[in-house]
C-alpha cells in the first residue's frame, strides 16, 4: 500500500503569546512585539510623534497564541 499522507514538515510551527500593547508608548510597543518574536504594524498612524503616542487598540488580543513572526495590528492614539 502506498502512503499518501503529507510529509511531515521539516520544522514544527513555533507559536508565541501576544504581549499587552494597549497603553504602551508606540516606540515601546514595537520593541515589545519584536522581543516576543512578532511585528507590530500601525494601522492608523502616519507619524507617531516620536513614539510618545500610546497604543489604544491591538489585534490579536493580549495572550493570544500566534505563529512566531506574525503581525500584531496596533492603533495609535492621536
Amino acid at each position: 500500500m502506498i502512503d499518501v499522507s503529507p510529509a511531515p514538515s521539516a520544522e514544527p510551527v513555533r507559536t508565541v503569546r501576544v504581549p499587552e500593547l494597549v497603553g504602551v508608548p508606540a516606540m515601546d510597543a514595537h520593541d515589545r512585539a519584536l522581543d516576543a518574536g512578532l511585528l507590530a504594524v500601525a494601522e492608523n498612524a502616519t507619524h507617531t510623534a516620536g513614539g510618545r503616542s500610546l497604543i489604544h487598540r491591538q489585534d490579536p488580543d493580549p495572550g493570544a497564541e500566534v505563529e512566531h513572526g506574525a503581525i500584531v495590528r496596533i492603533w495609535v492614539s492621536a
